[in-house]
This record gives structure tokens, sequence and C-alpha cells, in this order.
């Protein structure tokens, strides 16, 4: 198995087990119509096609996206981009299919709510900007493992980039969180630390692995490896905050502050919570960096308008 692979084949193996895991502890081997989300209300299809918590984490995604884009621009360069037509328009219905799906369980006012990071859970007293706080570290550690992902899977041989993609997302992670609001609780509320502790485990083994395989898909080419210690840097940077958020979440008793203490619902489940995440992210980065690397062309003559 070849790095790409293993980026595309860990992520569905880990999918595969938690799906069984669900099958075991639920006893059917069709669980889809089963309760078996933490909050005790949906079903695992439910689960799935969680239009309000999808439009919840669009912002997030679309930040994680550009930093995966980002960090591909700048260990790939413009190596090439295949594809951005037909993603210029699957990355945008995904967004209009999750705020529709939202609209119609939640209505408008209610999807409003949602978007702008009003919700963390049910037994929480709606607050602005909570469920951005809520994914402060893990957020950050994630966008920290994208171009250690890329250096490690091999770039492309093509020219580095020099576009200040990469820092931009990090600009918008400042803009954003002072936005919505700065507090201690991500880094000492047992509750956000064992939600982020989940979160980049969900995501830095699924998201982020899936959308740099795509960014990589397109730039096609040789493999290089390239941007060394920048990306050390970046690993020991994720490899930090997701151990803080590991050991905070034990340390504080994250656990006993979950809506429930069935791992499988808390862990296994939560992988398919984010099975919409897993599409928006990847063709979201696929696309910012497609239509970069032709922005670029363009500019310096190589690809014709």
């Amino acid at each position: 198995m070849t790095r790409r692979g293993a980026l595309v084949w860990t992520p569905a193996a880990i999918l595969a087990g938690g799906y069984l895991a669900i099958c075991f502890r639920f006893h059917s081997a069709w669980p889809w119509a089963l309760v078996v989300h933490e909050d005790g209300r949906h079903t695992l299809s439910g689960t799935v096609f969680y239009f309000e918590h999808a439009l919840e984490e669009l912002p997030l995604e679309w930040l994680l996206a550009w930093s995966v884009a980002g960090a591909a621009l700048w260990f790939a360069g413009g190596a090439g981009a295949r594809g951005v037509p037909g993603l210029a328009f699957t990355a945008p219905a995904l967004d209009v299919l999750i705020a529709a799906g939202a609209w119609m369980t939640a209505g408008v006012r209610g999807s409003l709510a949602w978007f702008l990071q009003y919700h963390t859970r049910d037994d929480e007293t709606l607050q602005f900007g909570s469920h951005w706080r809520y994914h402060l570290m893990s957020e950050a550690a994630l966008m920290l493992l994208a171009p250690a992902l890329i250096v490690w899977a091999g770039a492309p041989r093509g020219k580095r980039s020099r576009a200040p993609a990469l820092w931009c997302g990090w600009a918008a992670f400042a803009v954003l969180t002072a936005v919505f609001g700065w507090s201690a609780a991500p880094f000492l509320d047992p509750r956000y630390l064992g939600h982020e502790a989940r979160e980049t485990l969900t995501h830095g083994l699924v998201t982020v692995p899936l959308a740099v395989a795509v960014c990589l898909w397109m730039t096609g080419g040789g493999v290089r490896r390239a941007g060394t210690a920048g990306a050390l840097w970046a690993l020991g940077g994720f490899a930090a905050l997701a151990a803080y958020q590991a050991v905070g979440a034990v340390l504080t008793g994250s656990r006993a502050r979950a809506q429930t203490n069935d791992l499988v619902s808390l862990v296994c489940v939560h992988f398919f919570e984010h099975a919409l995440s897993y599409l928006v992210v990847a063709t979201h980065a696929a696309l910012f960096y497609g239509l970069a690397v032709r922005r670029g062309a363009q500019a310096s003559g190589g690809i014709g308008p």
C-alpha cells in the first residue's frame, strides 16, 4: 500500500470497524433504524443526515478545507488541478443540501442559530459562539495536521508556492475566534476537553486524510519529499494539542459529563455523525486548491481564460 493509498484505506477501515462495533453493540446487522446517538433521540440514519449539526459544522469545515488547500499549495505548488468543473458544482451543492435539510427540520430561525454557533448540546443554554469554542483546540490541531500529512504522503513534483493561503487560514481562525468569543473553557472545562478530543480523533483519522488524498490526487505527478522541517513543526504542534486534549479529558473526568457512558455511542457513532463532513471538507479543499492553481496559472499565462 502506498502512502497516498493509506490516506484513503485507513479512513475506510476505521469506518468499517466503527460500523461493526455499532452492529455488535446494538445486536443488529442493519442498525440504521435504531436509536444509537448519544442524545438518545437520533437513529443511525438520522445521525448521518443530522442536517442541523451539519449546518453548524460548516464554518469549521470551510476553514479546515481552506487549511488543507493552503497546505497543498504551500508544499505542492501549482502541480496540477484536474476535476475543478465537477467540484465547482458538487461543493456548493452539498452546502445547499445541508442548509435545505436544516431549514426543513429546524426552520429558518432555528437553522440560523445552529449556523451562528449557538448550540453545543441539548441540555446546554444557547449562547452565541459556544459551538466554535467547543472546537477551538481541535480545529487548531487539525489545521496543523494537514501539512504534516501532505509531506508524509509525498508532495508532487511541482514548484513550491509562495501564496499566503496557509497563513490566511490562520488569520481567519484568529478573526473567527475573536468574533465568536474567547474563554478559558476550551482549555479547562471537562465537557469542552472531552468534545475536542473526540473531534480531533474523528477528523484526524478520517476527515483530514481524505481531504489531503483528494488534493494530492488533483495534482498528479511524481513524489518527492519536501518541506520536511516545516511539516515536523506542524506535526509537533498537532501532537502537543492532541495530547493536551486527551490527557485533559481523562484528568478532568470528561466522560462523566458526557450525555452517555456508552463508548460505542460516544466514539463509533460519532464517526457517522460526521459523514457529511467528510464530503464537505474533501470537496471544498479540492475546489479551493484547484481554483487557486488555475488562477495562478492564468496569471502566468499557463491557462487560458
